[in-house]
């Protein structure tokens, strides 16, 4: 095998460069939702344009920039908790099931971001929110989860209480709470909200993960990209 690249990856800068996009994003739906909205500034009438020209930068919208990096992000996690898995498996180490079920619920998450599956649930519901079914599926999770939680570090504990804390308080609570009509000011205020919580939320669910493996003896998190060569093949 012939080693292409290492790269070291550092926890804290990771997080630093994501939450930047994040805060991006987050400034670019108010100003677009604030000029297709807000009558009061006259800019939609003054300039002309139209809200499919605005849409690539609605958070809620399902073919946007911030659908994909919410996507992107979940996978992200995933990836890294199926990793982890992995390793913890090889080494017959315990509670590697659990990391593999919270991959797999992170790529069912990143899936669902896309292909929108919860709005599917809200039209079949009918007037009944899917908050209203996703609030106990998460309660369970996070208690079920708790001793999980207590046999790593209390870190790494607080992390993830923090991550589950902010990406169910934006998916399910600011949701839920959130009763305007769509094509308003005051729902697409709200809705960065919303997924700006979500998307912290699994930012730092990432740190976390990177933070908890290098707290662990391997001491760094490295990524190493390797080819085999043609008599290997």
């Amino acid at each position: 095998m012939k080693q292409l690249s290492v790269h070291t990856l550092s926890p804290e800068k990771i997080a630093l460069k994501l939450v930047i996009v994040l805060a991006i994003l987050i400034v670019v739906h108010v100003l677009a939702m604030q000029a297709n909205f807000n009558d009061a500034l006259g800019l939609k009438e003054r300039f002309g344009f139209h809200y499919w020209q605005l849409a690539f930068f609605d958070l809620d919208e399902e073919e946007s920039f911030g659908t994909w990096f919410n996507a992107a992000l979940l996978m992200m996690a995933a990836i890294l908790l199926i990793h982890r898995a992995g390793v913890l498996r090889a080494q017959k180490e315990a509670w590697s099931r659990w990391w593999l079920i919270l991959g797999i619920g992170f790529c069912f998450l990143s899936i669902d971001e896309i292909v929108g599956m919860h709005e599917w649930l809200n039209s079949m519901l009918g007037d009944t929110p899917w908050t209203v079914i996703a609030a106990p599926i998460l309660a369970l999770v996070g208690l079920s989860y708790l001793p999980f939680l207590w046999a790593h570090r209390w870190r790494t504990g607080l992390l993830f209480l923090l991550a589950g804390a902010l990406y169910g308080g934006g998916a399910v609570g600011v949701e839920h709470f959130t009763d305007s009509e769509v094509n308003s000011l005051h729902y697409n205020m709200w809705t960065a909200l919303e997924e700006g919580m979500e998307m912290l939320g699994v930012i730092v669910f990432i740190y976390a993960v990177l933070d908890h493996v290098r707290g662990t003896p391997e001491h760094v998190v490295c990524v190493e990209v390797r080819i085999a060569s043609r008599q290997a093949l």
